[in-house]
């Protein structure tokens, strides 16, 4: 069987390591895989994480295409991607005779639902949340917007014309099945919820030395960071000693001026970037971990 999944998310970033890659390794065992992913310029840039993951995926049979990644005139951007992203797998499709399109959320979609459409190749539907409900709970779109209601409406057809969906979650199925379009019962959907590598974030004996809280991941949109500098400082009340490590991509600028609002000391926080590969390393060197979202749709 041979499986195209396309991925917006690049694999050279720490979720696509996470949340696409390391899936994509252990089916490679069974299926042959060929990803296209959008990467980001920054990331094409880094030689070694380029040459580390292309030598993972080589080594695992997978046949890889990068396509860059454009951001500015966002909606022209990703009509381009898009374009773009379509082309390469409908030559992808007739060269190695792809079976079945696995679209990684949104975007990736619209791709696999207008191949399915002229191409007649399955495609499956890994919707993951509700993309543009979260956009307006992020503060992104409004919910009366015309990209919001031409998404929605995107959402209908993949649901719809899907051969197969997967969710994060039941709560997410529960929630299609009440959906008025839906008239039939969803057959054909699996549940999939984020993974860890256990072979990579191995659980390992309480770190020595001052008490370290952690933070891994992103800091904005719908996380309230500056309720974990609060929970930090009430702590240091506690304990003057205390650490506060921060794991961020993208966002150091924002954690810095949150941070500078407050007389935390310096020496207390550190913020740093991390591969994937070195995450575990600094998690096990916290005691606890610390995150607040806010409870949106």
């Amino acid at each position: 069987m041979r499986i195209l999944y396309i991925s917006y998310d690049g694999l050279l970033e720490p979720l696509g390591q996470s949340q696409v890659l390391a899936y994509q390794l252990e089916l490679a065992k069974k299926y042959k895989i060929f990803i296209l992913s959008f990467e980001k310029r920054k990331d094409l840039k880094n030689d070694i994480l380029v040459q580390n993951t292309k030598s993972k995926i080589n080594q695992a049979g997978i046949t890889w295409y990068p396509l860059t990644y454009h951001r500015r005139f966002s909606i022209l951007a990703t009509s381009f991607d898009i374009f773009c992203g379509f082309i390469i797998s409908a030559y992808l499709l007739v060269k190695h005779k792809i079976d079945i399109i696995h679209a990684r959320s949104y975007v990736p979609s619209v791709i696999g639902l207008s191949l399915k459409l002229i191409m007649n190749v399955k495609f499956i539907f890994d919707m993951r949340g509700f993309w543009a409900d979260e956009k307006v709970d992020s503060g992104s779109w409004k919910s009366g917007s015309l990209i919001y209601k031409v998404s929605k409406r995107l959402e209908k057809s993949f649901i719809l014309q899907a051969d197969y969906l997967i969710s994060l979650t039941f709560a997410g199925v529960n929630e299609i099945k009440k959906f008025p379009y839906v008239k039939k019962p969803l057959f054909n959907f699996k549940v999939i919820s984020t993974c860890a590598n256990l072979e990579l974030f191995k659980k390992k004996d309480i770190p020595k030395g001052a008490f370290t809280l952690g933070y891994v991941g992103s800091a904005g949109l719908w996380y309230q960071f500056e309720a974990v500098i609060r929970a930090f400082n009430e702590l240091l009340y506690i304990n003057p000693k205390s650490k506060l490590i921060i794991i961020n991509r993208n966002e150091h600028e924002m954690i810095e001026d949150i941070i500078s609002k407050t007389d935390i000391p310096t020496e207390n926080i550190i913020l740093i970037e991390s591969s994937y590969d070195q995450v575990p390393e600094y998690m096990n060197q916290m005691h606890a971990g610390i995150f607040f979202i806010k409870p949106y749709f």
